[in-house]
């Protein structure tokens, strides 16, 4: 294992300057200093890890960027509300009104203008006025307000979500903002402050606050006569129930010690005062972890020590993704796993893991057993490679993932994309106990009975998206490659279903005029249709445009028009605009048919196939 010390030890004095920074300058401000440490940090971090993707997206300014982003679509641990999902551009637009300000929001703002009387209003008013006063703070940046605030919370639980408004779900995600001064809050709580509960879920973090709650957060919370590191490591060994090992008996002392030796921890300015006897939570959407990343060594430290410290981290998604370097074993892919030892499982409500090594999901699939609450599970590229048959290996794996998946009695959203399944998906959908509302079997080798299987489960009526998308792959055995016309034909048994992909499929022309059939009568509650990655003819693609027309609930259609790669290549060297030209060309048919709300995206060739190799590099 790499040297967790050193790492731990370079992000901690990161947090600690940072912090310094902010304690000391928050109203003249050099906050360009750590802005300026942060790129470095993070170029740094991209470069020692190999994240070039990552590296290229933040500094490029060309329209590949603009096209990763547009390609996103709904992921496994993603909570979205379908029947309200809204993607139409309206028909005219919307006038911005302009609501007259409230008398509680014009004191609200005069009050925050002055620290004094922030700290004194807070104390005073009526308790229900906090989140007004705090909301007024964020929208005139007052970040001494801001502190003052939290500092003095009359409730025992702080929501951002249900305060600020949708515009400002974003303020975490720039370093060096509300992060730091929310932080500046917690470490000032006062004897009127009744705070157990932060919840910043629903929000962005920013990767830095990340690594600040969960590093330090705990561990400032302890008292002195607690910060002795014989007796952490026997608590967090204990609570984690791993065995002794290098581990226990070298790695984790180091970490320890250096963290207690650190200045922001020996800095009395810094502790997190929580009253005697009482406990405080803080709540996260995800958390992420890779192999060549000890950030997992840093939770494992953080969950071990969640009996003693007053202050503990509650996460609802865990993410694993194996990023094993050339020369490394095999086997340090089970590194972050060790998240899972001394978890809550009560809390986990998402698992994704990622581009796992051959065998290992199989290793650590007991591990996940426990978590009962498991909503949604990503199991994307993770070489699952199950076959049909009754000899023991194949049964035996077989049973393991079926065993795995009657575990999760609330799992309505399930990733398996890019895994081997040819011929047992029957099996995997029988072991779900709850009818899936996302399914995405991208890339999988499947056949046309495991598709079969799939209609006449008890999913195919509930399902709300489905991504079929590159399952019509070449295969040497002609039984095994799934028809583009067999699965145009089964999609009539998706009734309910809003999101629909069949990128990259070879769909053939002959096939368009009973999909068409399919879209009008079948599919009345299709919200979105991709079938980028296909090469139709104009005049077909113009027939399903005019048959989601008819659609009343139809959103976006995402497509290519082009006839194969060179074309799509030489398209911008002949000095036109083939693919705005189309999109006019397929509005105006929309337009003609009275449905000017529906998006029209078309993707080039090139880049439909090019997103196989975002999602394989796609950065943290």
């Amino acid at each position: 294992m790499r040297s967790q010390s050193t790492t731990i030890m370079g992000d901690l004095h990161l947090s600690y300057n940072v912090c310094c920074i902010l304690k000391s300058n928050l109203e003249g401000v050099k906050l360009n200093l750590y802005a300026k440490t942060c790129r470095a940090f993070r170029h740094n971090e991209c470069r020692e890890n190999h994240l070039l993707l990552d590296h290229y997206l933040e500094n490029s300014e060309t329209e590949s960027k603009l096209i990763f982003l547009k390609l996103t679509m709904f992921k496994a641990l993603d909570k979205v509300n379908y029947n309200t999902l809204n993607l139409n551009k309206p028909k005219e637009p919307v006038k911005e009104i302009i609501k007259p300000i409230s008398l509680v929001q014009i004191s609200c703002r005069v009050i925050n203008r002055c620290d004094g009387l922030t700290n004194h209003a807070i104390r005073c008013v009526p308790i229900h006025l906090a989140a007004d006063l705090l909301r007024a703070a964020i929208e005139k940046a007052q970040p001494n307000a801001i502190s003052a605030i939290i500092s003095n919370w009359p409730h025992t639980e702080l929501c951002f979500k249900d305060i600020l408004p949708p515009k400002h779900h974003d303020i975490f995600e720039e370093e060096m903002g509300h992060d730091l001064v929310v932080f500046r809050g917690v470490i000032n709580r006062t004897k009127y402050c009744k705070l157990k509960s932060i919840d910043f879920r629903g929000l962005k973090l920013n990767g830095t606050f990340c690594k600040l709650i969960v590093q330090m957060w705990p561990i400032l919370s302890l008292k002195k006569s607690q910060q002795k590191t014989k007796n952490l490591v026997k608590t967090i060994v204990k609570n984690a129930g791993v065995k002794r090992s290098r581990l226990t008996d070298e790695i984790l002392p180091k970490m320890l010690e250096d963290l207690l030796c650190h200045e922001m921890v020996k800095n009395s300015t810094f502790s997190i005062y929580i009253p005697k006897g009482e406990k405080m939570t803080v709540k996260m959407d995800n958390l992420q972890f890779s192999t060549n990343r000890t950030f997992f060594m840093d939770y494992l430290i953080c969950n071990g020590l969640r009996s003693i410290t007053p202050l503990s981290i509650s996460v609802s998604n865990i993410c694993i993704k194996s990023d094993l370097m050339i020369g490394d074993d095999v086997m340090d892919c089970l590194a972050p796993f060790i998240v899972l030892r001394g978890l809550d499982p009560e809390n986990i409500e998402g698992i994704e893991l990622k581009q796992l090594e051959e065998g290992i999901f199989f290793l650590v699939a007991s591990d996940l057993q426990k978590f009962k609450n498991v909503r949604a599970l990503d199991l994307q590229d993770c070489n699952i490679y199950l076959q049909e048959g009754r000899t023991r290996s194949r049964t035996a794996l077989r049973n393991k993932i079926v065993e795995t998946l009657n575990c999760f009695p609330n799992l309505i959203r399930l990733d398996l994309s890019f895994n081997y399944l040819l011929g047992c998906l029957g099996e995997i959908l029988t072991a779900l106990k709850q009818p899936l509302e996302f399914l995405s079997l991208r890339g999988c080798d499947l056949n046309e009975n495991d598709l079969s299987c799939l209609t006449k489960s008890q999913h195919a009526n509930h399902l709300k998206e489905l991504n079929l998308s590159k399952v019509c792959q070449f295969s040497i055995y002609d039984n095994d490659r799934i028809s583009p016309m067999f699965l145009l034909k089964i999609t009539k048994h998706f009734s309910n279903v809003k999101i629909l992909s069949l990128a990259q499929n070879h769909l053939p022309d002959a096939s368009v005029s009973e999909f068409c059939h399919i879209l009008r009568h079948d599919l009345e509650y299709l919200k979105v249709l991709d079938i980028a990655g296909n090469i139709l003819t104009e005049e077909n693609l113009t027939d399903i445009t005019k048959a989601l027309a008819h659609i009343k609930s139809m959103q976006k259609f995402r497509l290519t028009c082009t006839n194969n790669l060179l074309e799509d290549a030489m398209g911008p060297l002949d000095g036109g605009n083939n693919q705005e030209d189309l999109k006019k060309k397929f509005c105006g048919v929309l337009s003609c048919l009275g449905r000017d709300d529906i998006i029209v995206d078309i993707v080039r060739l090139s880049y439909a196939i090019f997103v196989d190799l975002v999602d394989i590099m796609d950065p943290e």
